[in-house]
């Protein structure tokens, strides 16, 4: 009998010594291909960091490619039926899968007209054309005083803006920069300024050049953007300008009829050109289940054609 009882507890501790080893066996398992799913997804968001450079290069190419086209065929314009303009969809790079889609920031107002000195007349039409923007893409154009207050160098405020002594109430407190916007997410820190606002105003503003006193290339601007360059610039108006693209010269944009008066006034102003130097690259890389999101600015030399990073933001 104290044999028989023997074995039983033998068994009973062989079965727990193996219930143990499996427990040990199962566990380590795990822990291991947790670390190989981590060691993986490290390596696959390190190539897709890797490869969203990559594509940084590919659209300094693709914005080279086009100048060089331009000077062959001695047309210098850029308009929505170029190269550059083409999405890119699902492009193998590497070991990832490109998305991507280049802007042109010519065809959008620069919000940092607004900081520009000089002729008080003139800033104040800046500032119209502007809020008439705001009106168009349905934004309180008061918020406009805002963006001036951020980007002018005083500290007296706008009717409806806000400086410094407005900001430093905050928590955290800060003081407004007093010069200008460096990336459109810094409209961010303005008063009365979302992320539902500031969507909707990527689409028709920029922050580029910096220095302000830019000029809107008709051929990719938005119907709002044109309607903003002036009041006279009604929606068909707008309307008939965008089926007359591209405009290879700006003389070109005088077979628009209803626009030929105005538009040679704003030509004389040096409102609007036909071609553009500032691009902005939105790309998505996916290496497997990772995905990083970027988001470029370039300047294109108009010399060479050679594109330089003006911004560079990877998510």
């Amino acid at each position: 009998m104290r044999r028989s009882d023997e074995r039983g507890i033998a068994l009973l501790l062989t079965l727990l010594v193996l219930t143990l080893l499996v427990a040990l066996i199962l566990e380590f398992d795990a822990e291991a291909r947790r670390e190989y799913r981590d060691a993986a997804a490290f390596r696959d968001n390190f190539k897709a960091t890797v490869l969203a450079r990559a594509a940084v290069q590919a659209a300094r190419g693709v914005l080279q490619q086009d100048f060089l086209k331009d000077k062959q065929t001695g047309q210098f314009f850029d308009a929505p039926t170029d190269l550059w303009a083409l999405p890119i969809k699902n492009y193998a790079i590497g070991d990832g899968l490109l998305s991507a889609q280049i802007e042109d920031e010519r065809g959008k107002l620069n919000l940092n007209d607004l900081a520009a000195g000089g002729d008080p007349t003139a800033r104040k039409i800046k500032v119209l054309r502007v809020k008439r923007l705001f009106e168009l893409v349905q934004v309180n154009p008061d918020l406009v005083d805002a963006i001036v207050d951020w980007v002018d160098q005083d500290e007296v405020p706008e009717a409806a803006g806000a400086e410094s002594l407005y900001y430093q109430t905050l928590r955290p407190s800060y003081r407004a920069a007093n010069a200008p916007l460096q990336t459109v997410l810094e409209l961010r820190l303005i008063k009365g300024m979302t992320p539902d606002i500031i969507a909707k105003l990527s689409k028709v503003v920029t922050v580029y050049p910096q220095e302000g006193e830019s000029r809107v290339n008709v051929n990719t601007a938005d119907p709002l953007v044109l309607q903003a360059l002036d009041p006279r610039i009604t929606q068909s108006m707008a309307a008939e300008i965008i089926q007359a693209r591209p405009f290879k010269t700006v003389q070109e944009l005088d077979r628009v009829n209803s626009f030929e008066a105005v538009g040679k006034e704003l030509r004389l102003q040096n409102l609007y050109d036909i071609k553009s130097d500032l691009f902005l690259a939105r790309m998505i890389v996916g290496v497997n289940e990772i995905t990083r999101n970027a988001t470029v600015v370039l300047r294109r030399d108009p010399n060479t054609g050679t594109g330089a990073v003006l911004y560079y933001r990877v998510l």
